[in-house]
C-alpha cells in the first residue's frame, strides 16, 4: 500500500480525521450524518453525492488500511480507525488548517487551557504558535480564547501535536473581561 495518497484538503482525508478524532463510528444507513458531525460541510451538499462521495472515501480508506469496516450488519457500519490511519493522521499538515468565522457571533467563548510537561516543550511551543496563527488571544499563560466554533481544529491539533492528555477544549457564555475580549476581536460591545 502507498504511503502519502491522500491529499490533505480532500474528502477522504476529513473522512481520516474525523474518524481519528472519534475514535470507533457507528454510522446508520439511514443517515450520512450519524456520528460525523465534525464533517459540517456534509451538510451543504446534494444528499445523494453526499452518500456517493461517502461511501467511496469510506471504502478507499479500508482498501488503503487507513480505516477498518467492523461491522455491516443491520443497516449499520461500525469503522474503526487501525495504526496505519492514526500514523496518516500525524502526517496531516497543520499549516492547511484554517478556522472559518461565522457571519454572527453565537456569543460562546471556546477557551482552550494546558499544562503540556517540560519533556514536550517542542510540542507545546508548536501548538502555541499554531494557536497565535489561527488568532487566538492568549489569556494567561497557557490560556487562550477564541469567539467562534474551531472545536475539530482544536483536537486534530492536539492529536498532530501528541498533547491530547495535557489539553482542554471549553465553551464559555459568561467571562469578566468580556468587554476587553470582544474588543480585542473586533465584536461589538452590546450595551
Amino acid at each position: 500500500m502507498k504511503e502519502g495518497t491522500i491529499k490533505n484538503n480532500s474528502f477522504s482525508s476529513k473522512l481520516l480525521r474525523a474518524i481519528a478524532l472519534t475514535g470507533v463510528v457507528l454510522l446508520a444507513s439511514s443517515s450520512p450524518y450519524f456520528g460525523l458531525a465534525l464533517i459540517k460541510n456534509l451538510k451543504r451538499e446534494n444528499k445523494k453525492k453526499v452518500w456517493k462521495r461517502f461511501y467511496a472515501s469510506l471504502d478507499y480508506l479500508n482498501r488503503r488500511g487507513y480505516v477498518q469496516i467492523l461491522d455491516r450488519g443491520g443497516g449499520k457500519l461500525k469503522v474503526k480507525i487501525t495504526r496505519m490511519g492514526e500514523d496518516r493522521v500525524k502526517h496531516f499538515d497543520p499549516n492547511s488548517i484554517r478556522l472559518q468565522k461565522q457571519e454572527t457571533w453565537d456569543g460562546k467563548w471556546r477557551v482552550i487551557i494546558f499544562d503540556v510537561p517540560v519533556n514536550k516543550n517542542w510540542n507545546r511551543q508548536a501548538f502555541t504558535n499554531k494557536l497565535k496563527e489561527l488568532g487566538f488571544i492568549m489569556i494567561q499563560k497557557s490560556v487562550w480564547a477564541y469567539p467562534y466554533e474551531c472545536y475539530e481544529e482544536i483536537m486534530l491539533l492536539r492529536k498532530l501535536y501528541e498533547i491530547e492528555r495535557f489539553v482542554t477544549y471549553f465553551e464559555a457564555a459568561e467571562i469578566e473581561d468580556e468587554r476587553d475580549w470582544r474588543g480585542r476581536f473586533n465584536l461589538s460591545v452590546q450595551t
